[in-house]
């Protein structure tokens, strides 16, 4: 997979969490792998199907204190064995680690290893390509994370931290600053750095440009969010639709971004979106070239 990036953009697939949410009333989609992992396969192989080389496994939230009484090594592995029974050939899992929800300061903090470790054994035995933490507002979380990701594996580890914009640029909720953060990430030395979430592909663009001006060697994923949603008539409506992020796309492949995805609120069809704009660049430097 390092290799193909170095000449070719990866599309990686859009929302786990919120797609399964409208097709379960599980308060954790992460169950739905034990409960409904048909539901949970028929989403890979719809990503799979809008042209996605990457899926990601339905386990972010996979970790003794977002979901309880529950043997969380066999709940991560089982989403790493749905994927891979709906992965054809070249095509790669991700195997997606969220954070806790505990911050630094919280007592319960010093079992963070323990807790990554319970996931990330379970996604390297269930098959995954590589390790995806993401959605990380914590600097000591990632780091946590990562730490435990290169210790318990041999696998690629893509790292991913959160941003919105302040009136101070670029910050996690958690207060980190950008800078700050892709200096972290940068002297862990993982093989793939970048953002997730977000405010929307407008906001996630401007952030890649920052992230161009900081980072040149390191691959970089993008996947924003479908923006923040509003709820109408009992439904959460995301206002980044399909038919709206084609600008921001083709600008990310512009800026050289190397793998593009979507997170919460996007979905197949934003991923479709995506696939065409990158074969369309294919398309454009193979005439140009001859």
């Amino acid at each position: 997979m390092l290799e193909l990036l170095k000449s070719k953009i990866l599309v990686s697939d859009g929302a786990i969490g919120t797609e399964l949410l409208k097709l379960s009333s599980e308060k954790n989609p992460e169950i739905l792998n034990l409960k409904k992992p048909s539901l949970v396969e028929k989403l890979h192989i719809d990503y799979i199907n809008a042209g996605a080389d990457i899926i990601t496994t339905n386990s972010f939230g996979a970790n003794p204190v977002r979901i309880k009484d529950i043997n969380i090594y066999e709940l991560a592995k089982a989403s790493a064995q749905i994927a891979r029974k709906a992965k054809i050939d070249n095509k790669f899992i991700f195997g997606s680690v969220g954070p806790t929800g505990l911050k630094p300061t919280d007592k319960e903090f010093k079992n963070i290893d323990a807790y990554f470790s319970e996931q990330i054994c379970g996604l390297n035995d269930g098959g995954v390509d590589a390790i995806l933490i993401e959605t990380m507002i914590f600097v000591e979380e990632m780091k946590a994370a990562y730490r435990v990701a290169r210790t318990e594996t041999k696998l690629p580890i893509a790292v991913s931290m959160s941003f919105h914009l302040t009136k101070n640029g670029f910050q996690t909720y958690g207060g980190a600053d950008l800078k700050t953060s892709v200096k972290e990430m940068l002297n862990l030395g993982a093989e793939i750095i970048g953002a997730n979430c977000g405010n929307g592909f407008a906001e996630m663009t401007t952030l890649a440009e920052k992230l161009k001006s900081i980072i040149s060697e390191t691959f970089i994923i993008i996947k924003p969010s479908a923006g923040t949603p509003k709820r109408i008539n009992d439904k959460l409506i995301y206002p980044d639709t399909p038919n709206s992020i084609s600008k921001f796309v083709e600008k990310l492949i512009s800026l050289g971004v190397n793998i593009i995805g979507g997170c919460c609120g996007t979905t197949p069809e934003h991923i479709k979106v995506i696939r065409k704009l990158v074969d369309k660049t294919i398309q454009s430097e193979k005439a140009w070239a001859q």
